[in-house]
Order: structure tokens, then sequence, then C-alpha cells
């Protein structure tokens, strides 16, 4: 990928450096790899950084020459393309599927599938719990990585997730608690006054109701996020009482019991919408997903299921 900016009268004894920097919105760690690979001209002749520009100048920046060396190893299997364009990738991550390979595994994670698409690397932008199913933005060069980033965090980002919930829940309301880790190198997250600001809004959609006792079992619920802490969703339903159906970390008694009578084996929370500015376009989009388990909820196959010995919340 490369960039280009023609230099108008405006810009006339501006150096490269700042049309770097404000114009083409390249982060200072990236100046030095750009130059360091030699990646930048002006009109076909390679330059320093604080070359002066005269007007209908052309600086063209090679990011390919600068991108940093990327280990995953590119495999092909079928992904769910949602959004491309020459920056940018969004696919719709199936529930079980790491995003970034560990040092455990190394094959097999939704990076691996990407890159092999790509037939390039490529850098996960946003970040789901293995489990977790939706939307995952995915940058074709760490330049875009950066711009990506920063859209995400800008106050028009926009995130919502779908959710199983246990029994019925409030029709909407906030959960503002703060998460800590439970203790150092524990994967748990808790409720602590002391710990990060969490807030999460919440919105009911429908209830589930068991065909055999007329129970509310559950409730389909939207999470918007303001805050983005690890498990976040997971750790504020468990803190009301209404833990997500299928989670095993974060669960209660009732909860098992709902998700095993209503045969739901994982977690049941779905990145449904991931809303920010494209940074080449400048337009403000919206990416979505279709929840795995919305086509049981429709065709009333969870009301066909026994909720003996369940109790309602």
């Amino acid at each position: 990928m490369k960039l280009s900016y023609t230099a108008l009268e405006k810009d006339i004894g501006r150096t490269v450096h700042s049309i770097m920097r404000k114009e083409l919105r390249i982060s200072a760690t990236m100046m030095r790899r750009l130059k360091q690979s030699d990646a930048i001209s002006v009109s076909g002749t390679s330059v320093f950084t604080n070359f002066a520009l005269s007007q209908g100048d052309t600086v063209t920046i090679d990011l390919s020459a600068a991108e940093p060396p990327c280990d995953n190893i590119p495999e092909f299997a079928d992904i769910e393309i949602l959004f491309e364009n020459e920056g940018i990738l969004a696919v719709n991550k199936p529930v079980g599927m790491l995003i970034h390979p560990s040092r455990a595994r190394h094959t097999g994670t939704l990076s691996n599938y990407v890159a092999g698409y790509l037939t390039a690397p490529c850098h996960a932008v946003n970040r789901l719990d293995r489990d977790t199913s939706g939307v995952v933005l995915f940058a074709k060069n760490s330049y875009m990585k950066h711009l990506a980033s920063q859209s995400l965090s800008a106050p028009d980002a926009k995130k919502e997730y779908l959710a199983l919930v246990c029994g019925e829940i409030s029709e909407q309301g906030t959960i503002d608690v703060p998460i800590t880790r439970l203790e150092e190198r524990n994967l748990i997250r808790v409720p602590s006054p002391g710990g990060q600001r969490a807030v999460t809004h919440f919105q009911r959609l429908e209830l589930i109701i068991g065909a055999t006792s007329s129970l509310t079992l559950a409730s389909l619920v939207k999470f918007s996020l303001e805050t983005g802490r690890t498990h976040q969703i997971r750790v504020h339903c468990l803190h009301i009482g209404h833990p997500i159906l299928g989670d095993k970390l974060y669960s209660n008694e009732s909860s098992t019991a709902v998700s095993q009578s209503l045969g739901i084996t994982t977690q049941a929370l779905h990145a449904q919408l991931l809303g920010f500015t494209e940074p080449l376009s400048g337009q403000y989009i919206e990416i979505t997903a279709t929840p795995p388990f919305l086509e049981a909820i429709s065709a009333g196959s969870f009301a066909d299921a026994s909720s003996d010995g369940v109790v309602s919340e």
C-alpha cells in the first residue's frame, strides 16, 4: 500500500515530516521505520523528512517497505467476510475460535485464516473472547491498524452485543461497576471498588418462556459498551444476578440449570455491531453480524426445551 500527497500553494515550504504527520496521519513509530527503509520520496526522488516542498511536489510513502514482520502462519478455511476495502477487513468470528496465535497454539486461529485469505500479514484491531462470536476488524498493514484503532476509540464509535442471560432482566439499565483482576496471572475478573471503571448499558429485547412451566427462563439482551474492560459484560451480568447462558467461567446455579435445560453448551454472547468512521473514506459505517442463537429463538427451539427444575430469577 502506498500513500501520496500533492503539495498545494499553501504547502510551499512545508517539510515532508509535517505532511506525513498531519495530512497522512503517520505515527512517530512508523515514521522511524519508514526513514530506515528509505521508503519516502518526492516526485520519484528519495528524500529526507526535512525536505521542503514546492507547489506540485508529490510526496509518496511506500508503507510495505516499513511493515514489521508478522509470524502468523497463513492457513486456508472458510471465513465470513462482512466488509472489505483497501485497508481493512471485517469478519464474523465463530464461537470457540481464538483471534491470535499464542505460545501454546500457533495455528487454527482467526488471524491464521485471515492471513491465508489475504495472502499477506494482518493485524486484529479489536478483540473478542474465544467463546464470543461476532464482528472482528482486521487491518491489512500496521498503518491501517493505527488509524482503525483511533477510529474505534473515537466518541462516535459504537459496539453492540447480543446475549441470552439467565432469568428476566430489567427492561433497560446501566451497570457502572469497576472491575479488576481477581489475582495476578488469573484470568478471572471481579467487581472491585479499586478496579478500573466499567460501564455497560443494556436493553431487554425479548423474553424466553418455558413451554412446560410458563416460567421466564432467559432474556435476549442488547448491550452497549461505554468502556471496554476484559470480560466486562460477562462480569457485570453475573454481578446483577443474570449470568450469560453457556458461560462456564461467570455462572451460578440458576444459569447452569437454564443452560442445560435449553441445550446451550457454549457462551451465548455475540458482538453484533461495530460502528466507526472508516479511516480511508472518512465515512461512518456500521458492520453487523447475525448471532448464531438468533435463529433458534425465532424458530422457538428454546421454548420447546424442558424447564423442569428451573426457577425463574
